[in-house]
């Protein structure tokens, strides 16, 4: 059986305070948190390949990319968009690729290294936290409900 964790929504509203996933994975009560970032499809696709640009610095929340080469990972990224942009609707492609990401969480919460999980969650709404791409709300809804029910299995 694997050990419980905590699931953490958590609201970004300054550098160098809780919110902000590059400060508080210097922390010492974050040593056992897998952090999930908001990922773009080309750089996920490369860290399953283990390619390097899977795990190059990115920008807002994904400047923890690099984190997910530590053993054990302390960052796994969900994928919000691609080409440059955010998906603009959840459909069945979009839907797919999500759902790999959500496994590769889901395993890495059953290997019992973590606490808790902490994700972005947007201020006003019950979704997914984004900055930099414009997401349609009902892949942030999506994203955001797959993250709060995760549990260890």
């Amino acid at each position: 059986m694997t050990k419980p964790f905590e699931v953490v929504a958590s609201v970004y509203s300054v550098s160098g305070r809780d919110g902000d996933f590059a400060w508080m994975s210097q922390q010492s009560e974050h040593n056992k948190t897998l952090f999930v970032f908001n990922d773009n499809e080309e750089q996920f696709r490369a860290f399953l390949r283990g390619d390097s640009s899977g795990f190059s610095k990115g920008g807002g929340n994904a400047a923890i990319r690099p984190l997910r080469r530590l053993k054990p990972p302390r960052a796994a990224g969900v994928p919000t968009g691609s080409g440059g942009r955010g998906y603009s609707r959840l459909d069945e492609r979009t839907r797919k690729t999500i759902d790999e990401s959500l496994a590769v969480i889901q395993q890495l919460l059953n290997s019992g290294d973590y606490e808790r999980m902490i994700f972005s969650k947007d201020e006003s709404a019950p979704t997914l936290g984004t900055g930099i791409f414009f997401v349609s709300d009902e892949v942030k809804k999506y994203i955001y409900e797959a993250l709060v029910s995760m549990t260890p299995r």
